[in-house]
C-alpha cells in the first residue's frame, strides 16, 4: 500500500513539472495585440433639434490603432430612450450611419441618446452618452382662443430661446394640424393628464373648446385625429351637443381634473383609473340632481382639497370630495361663526379659488332682483367663512369680466373699455386701465404649475381695437399689481392676433 501511494505521488510531481514547462513554452507561441479603442468622441455633445427640420451630427472620432477613415471596418448606431406608449420607456434605434442626418420626427421633449461605434474585427462596441432636446419652432408659450369674425381661431405667442415671443396666427393651419375649429371660442386649457385612454398615447392635454365641441390636440406636434375629441374620454350617456364650458386641474401634477358641460360636472383621476362618466351634480341625501353654474372652486396647486360648485336650481354652494359619486350640501356654521348661509338664495356671477389666505373660494353673488352684489369668501377645506359684504364699487352692477388677485384679494372688473380695482377691505374703487376706443374681451390671473414662471400674479387684460383689421386687432397686456392700491405697472404687452376669449400657457 505504501509503494502504491509513493508511485502516485511521484507521478503527480512529474505531471506538474510537464504542465509548467508546457505553459512556459506556450507564452512564446501567441501574439498579443491591443484592442483598437475609440479615444475620443468629438462633435457629439448635448444639443437641441427642431421638430420637422433637418438635423445633423458629424462626429470626429479618434482611435488608438488607425484614423477611423475606413468606415467598412466599423458599424454605427444612434439609439435613444423614448416612451413606449404604455407609460414606460425603452430603447429605439434612430439610425445606423456614421453621421446622423435625419428629418427630426421625435416629439418635443428631452432624450438620452447613445452614439455607438463597433470595431468589426474585435467586436468591441463603444458608446458615447449625450442629450438631444427636441423642440418645436412653436415649443411653448401663450395659446389664445380668439374670435375672428364670429369664429374660433387658435393663435399662439410662441416663446423663443432668448425669452422673447413671436406671433403665430392660426396655429392649426400653420402646422397642418388636421383640425378645423367650428363655432365660437369658449375655452383653452392645458394640464398634465397622465396617459389617456385611446390610440393617441397622449399624456399632456392641450384642450380647445367652442360652442360646437371640445377636443385636444397633440401637445408636441399639434396634430389632430378624430379620437382626440373629448367624447372619447367619456363613458356612459353623453348629452346632445355637448361641449366643455370649464375645465380645471385638481392640483399641480396630480393627473386629475374637473370638467363642466351642459350643466353637469364630471371628474377624472388617472392614478385611480377614474374617467369622465356619471355626472356628479347629484345630492344623494335628496335623491335629486341639480344644474351646475360654469365655475369650479378648486385649488390648482393642491390635489387634496375638495371642489366647490354652485347649484343654480337651489341657489346654494355644494361640495365634491375625492372620487365620490355625488356632491353634498354645505352645512351652515354655528351662529357665532356664520357670516352668510351657504344656501344663499342668490345668483352666482363669478367664482374662483385662489391661494390668498390659505386658499379660499371667492364668490360674487347678486340678488335675483335688484342691483346689489355681494362677495362671499370661505375655505373649501373646512367651510370656514371669512368674509361677506356688499360690493360698493363704481358701476359694479355693469361689470362684464372679473378677476381676483391671488396675492392681494383685489377684485378687478371692467365696464366697457375701463378696468377698475376694488379693495374689499377699504371698500375703495380705483380706475387702473382705460383702453379708450378699445374693447376688453378678457380679464384673468393665470395659474402656472412650474415655479420658474413669475407671471402667476400678473393681471392679464385682453382687448381689441374695432378699427383695425379683423384677426390682427387683438392685444394682451400683463400688469404687475402692487400693494397699497398703487398704480398698475405694465409688465409685458403683445398685439397682432384675434380677439382673445380664453387663454392658457403651454409650459415646458
Amino acid at each position: 500500500m505504501k509503494f502504491m501511494f509513493t508511485k502516485i505521488y511521484v507521478y503527480l510531481i512529474v505531471l506538474t513539472i510537464m504542465l509548467a514547462y508546457s505553459c512556459k513554452k506556450d507564452l512564446g507561441n501567441y501574439d498579443y495585440n491591443s484592442v483598437n479603442e475609440v479615444e475620443q468622441f468629438k462633435g457629439v455633445n448635448d444639443t437641441v433639434a427642431i421638430y420637422g427640420s433637418r438635423f445633423t451630427i458629424k462626429p470626429i472620432l479618434s482611435f488608438t490603432s488607425d484614423q477611423g477613415t475606413d468606415t467598412t471596418k466599423y458599424s454605427y448606431e444612434w439609439a435613444y430612450i423614448g416612451p413606449n406608449g404604455l407609460g414606460g420607456e425603452k430603447m429605439f434605434i434612430l439610425a445606423t450611419t456614421r453621421n446622423l442626418d435625419v428629418k427630426m420626427t421625435l416629439v418635443a421633449r428631452g432624450y438620452t441618446f447613445y452614439y455607438g461605434v463597433t470595431d468589426k474585427v474585435s467586436g468591441v462596441k463603444y458608446r458615447h452618452k449625450f442629450t438631444i432636446t427636441v423642440q418645436n419652432e412653436i415649443n411653448e408659450g401663450w395659446f389664445l382662443m380668439c374670435d375672428v369674425n364670429g369664429t374660433a381661431r387658435l393663435d399662439v405667442l410662441s416663446k423663443k430661446a432668448d425669452g422673447s415671443f413671436v406671433n403665430v396666427n392660426d396655429l392649426l393651419q400653420t402646422t397642418a394640424s388636421g383640425l378645423t375649429l367650428k363655432g365660437k371660442p369658449v375655452m383653452a386649457y392645458t394640464y398634465p393628464t397622465g396617459l389617456l385612454i385611446g390610440p393617441d398615447a397622449i399624456s399632456y392635454g392641450l384642450y380647445l373648446g367652442t360652442d360646437q365641441g371640445t377636443t385636444k390636440i397633440d401637445p408636441n406636434t399639434y396634430k389632430w385625429t378624430k379620437t382626440m375629441d373629448i367624447t372619447y374620454e367619456m363613458f356612459g350617456e353623453i348629452p346632445a351637443d355637448f361641449y366643455v364650458q370649464a375645465m380645471k386641474s385638481r392640483g399641480g401634477t396630480s393627473n386629475s381634473a374637473y370638467m363642466l358641460g351642459k350643466g353637469n360636472v364630471y371628474v377624472y383621476d388617472r392614478p385611480q383609473n377614474a374617467y369622465y362618466a356619471t355626472p356628479l351634480n347629484y345630492i344623494d341625501a335628496e335623491k335629486k340632481a341639480f344644474t351646475v353654474a360654469p365655475y369650479i372652486g378648486i385649488d390648482e396647486y393642491n390635489s387634496t382639497l375638495p371642489g366647490i360648485f354652485y347649484d343654480t336650481d337651489n341657489r346654494r354652494f355644494v361640495k365634491h370630495t375625492g372620487l365620490a359619486a355625488s356632491c353634498t350640501t354645505l352645512p351652515d356654521p354655528s351662529d357665532d361663526k356664520k357670516m352668510f348661509s351657504f344656501s344663499t338664495g342668490m345668483d352666482l356671477l363669478y367664482m374662483d379659488c385662489i391661494r390668498y389666505n390659505g386658499p379660499e373660494v371667492f364668490a360674487i353673488l347678486k340678488q335675483p332682483t335688484g342691483t346689489k352684489r355681494f362677495l362671499a369668501r370661505f375655505a373649501n377645506s373646512s367651510n370656514a367663512q371669512s368674509y361677506y359684504a356688499e360690493i360698493v364699487a363704481t358701476d359694479f352692477d355693469k361689470a362684464e369680466q372679473y378677476a381676483i388677485s391671488p396675492d392681494l384679494a383685489y377684485i378687478f372688473y371692467n365696464v366697457g373699455s375701463k378696468v377698475y380695482e376694488y379693495d374689499i377691505f377699504l371698500k375703495t374703487t380705483k380706475l387702473v386701465v382705460d383702453k379708450g376706443a378699445g374693447k376688453i374681451s378678457m380679464l384673468k390671473f393665470h395659474v402656472f404649475r412650474a415655479t420658474k414662471y413669475t407671471e402667476s400674479n400678473k393681471l392679464i387684460v385682453c382687448s381689441y381695437d374695432p378699427v383695425l383689421p379683423e384677426g390682427s386687432n387683438g392685444n394682451m397686456d400683463l400688469y404687475t399689481v402692487p400693494p397699497l392700491n398703487a398704480d398698475l405697472q405694465l409688465y409685458k404687452t403683445f398685439s397682432g392676433f384675434g380677439k382673445v376669449q380664453s387663454l392658457t400657457y403651454r409650459e415646458r
